[in-house]
């Protein structure tokens, strides 16, 4: 018997309508998206986002605090560069320990990328979703800290805006 409790097609639900059932139940799990290619997970605890994570491109939290003007683009990838990354150590580990970043400046710059990466797979309307109940999001120490009907208005207020501008 699987896990799965919910299964479908992205072209008859939409990703912000299951992510409002599965707050409506309360649900604690992992929703999986796939389309053409790329796959996204969104993990939920008790009906709220609290991460994601996609195989697409997307902002990495390194180019976000470059473009925030925390950290130069030269020494971003001199720590890059420099000694390979220990097991499980992060970016933003390595930014914070050099002394070239605070960890609420690295905090704020990761909530920010899984807000954009949330509002990108808000517009997918391909490809196939299932939610599997009881899974995690082991080991991620930096969660999105916005209340979904918030987050589902910011995302289509953007993708309006992207319309606009195209």
């Amino acid at each position: 018997m699987s896990d799965e409790s919910l299964r479908g097609d992205l072209r008859h639900f939409f990703p912000a309508e299951i992510l409002q059932l599965l707050s409506l139940a309360q649900a604690t799990g992992r929703l999986e998206l796939q389309r053409s290619g790329e796959r996204a997970d969104i993990f939920v605890e008790r009906g709220q986002p609290v991460f994601a994570r996609t195989s697409g491109a997307t902002v990495k939290v390194g180019q976000l605090l470059v473009h925030r003007g925390t950290v130069s683009a030269e020494t971003l990838n001199s720590i890059l560069e420099s000694a390979p990354a220990r097991a499980g150590e992060r970016l933003g580990a390595r930014l914070v320990a050099a002394g070239v970043a605070t960890p609420d400046q690295v905090q704020n710059a990761v909530r920010e990328t899984l807000r954009r990466v949330l509002y990108g797979l808000l517009l997918w309307r391909e490809g196939e979703f299932q939610f599997v109940p009881g899974e995690q999001a082991m080991g991620e120490d930096i969660r999105l800290d916005l209340d979904l009907d918030r987050l589902i208005l910011e995302g289509l207020r953007q993708a309006d805006e992207s319309r606009r501008a195209s």
